[in-house]
């Protein structure tokens, strides 16, 4: 069953990327990247943070300045992960060669 809380009218995902890029540059220095993905759930916005120890909680400032449920009617996922992964698995130019 659907949640009502997510459903309803939807930002364009290039505005909604683009301002959450600048909101999350304005608190958060260190590397991110934010994409439009789908699961079972159905299409939602990940924001992939960079940070030393994923396993750790981030800092309560970072929590409530970045992990808000629905964002421009997005449904919105925070992910934590190690260093270089953005430019490793994320950013990384697909090979046919492997």
């Amino acid at each position: 069953m659907a949640s009502k809380f997510f459903s309803g009218k939807k930002a364009d995902p290039q505005t909604a990327i683009s301002k959450l890029m600048q909101h999350t540059a304005g608190v958060f220095d260190g590397r991110f990247h934010a994409k439009v993905e789908s699961d079972d759930g159905g299409s939602h916005i990940t924001l992939y943070v960079e940070v030393e120890d994923p396993n750790k909680p981030m800092d309560s400032f970072l929590v409530d300045a970045l992990h808000v449920p629905k964002w421009m009617g997005w449904r919105f996922i925070l992910c934590k992960c190690p260093p270089g992964y953005i430019d490793a698995i994320l950013t990384a130019v697909k090979r046919d060669d492997y």
